[in-house]
Formats: structure tokens, C-alpha cells, sequence
């Protein structure tokens, strides 16, 4: 999910968090992302939290395929792509 989207949906997983509960982010450029992506997706499966037709794990592996196709979710093309600087 695009940063400005999750932190404007009331329903996103960043605005259900609890406001004591620990968060992880994985940033679009990150080249391992994708391959962490799919872990997640295999351990939620494993546990039986989520079923391979959940629409949480087809948009978790969508995001995964995105983010290795290098399709740009940011559609604002004089946005820096790593405005800190160094690699991600």
C-alpha cells in the first residue's frame, strides 16, 4: 500500500494498530522486500491465520510482485526516491 493511503485509511493495518504495538515497515526499494514479503506470507499460511485466497495475502503478493516488476506505486515523478540518502 502506498505510505499516504495507509496512513489516511481508518481500516489500513498502520491505523488499527494499537497505539502501544510494535510496527514493522518494509519500503518499496528495499531489494530483500519482496522476498520478506512472501515469508510473512508462508508463515501467516503455516499458522493458519490467513488462507492463500485471503484478500490480505493476494495484496501482500501482489505488492511483492510489484515491487520486483519495479512498477512505481508513487505516480509524482519529481518525488526523490530515497530523500535520506544512501541505500536502503
Amino acid at each position: 500500500m502506498i505510505k499516504r493511503e495507509e496512513l489516511t485509511n481508518p481500516n489500513s493495518c498502520m491505523s488499527r494498530a494499537k497505539d502501544d504495538e510494535m510496527t514493522f515497515v518494509l519500503l518499496g526499494r528495499d531489494a530483500a522486500a519482496p522476498y520478506a514479503i512472501r515469508q510473512w506470507i508462508e508463515e501467516r499460511i503455516r499458522l493458519q491465520k490467513n488462507t492463500y485466497g485471503d484478500p490480505q495475502i493476494i495484496e501482500a503478493l501482489e505488492c511483492a510482485e510489484k515491487i520486483e516488476r519495479g512498477v512505481p506505486e508513487n505516480t509524482n515523478p519529481s518525488a526523490p526516491e530515497n530523500p535520506a540518502g544512501g541505500d536502503v
